[in-house]
């Protein structure tokens, strides 16, 4: 018996998505950044760089999704 396949609500999609989200801390968005911590924190500063989500009062993180769309500019040479 095979499931019906219904299209879902878009809303409902995104809150799926969001909850698959991962939280990238600082070390491993270097990483994939390629910046320095002080190079990188200075454009966030900027605002060049996106701010972090704040997970509390002395940790924040970077959704993973925008730490790709991130990569994605700099490899595409739009980046700082």
């Amino acid at each position: 018996m095979q499931a019906e396949s219904r299209p879902q609500d878009p809303l409902l999609e995104r809150v799926q998505a969001a909850q698959k989200e991962r939280l990238l801390r600082l070390p491993a968005v270097l990483d994939r950044v390629g910046y320095k911590r002080s190079r990188f924190l200075d454009l966030v500063r900027q605002g060049v760089f996106p701010k972090p989500v704040k997970l509390g009062p002395r940790a924040v993180a970077w959704p993973e999704s925008v730490v790709d769309a991130l990569v994605n500019r700099l490899a595409s040479g739009r980046g700082a």
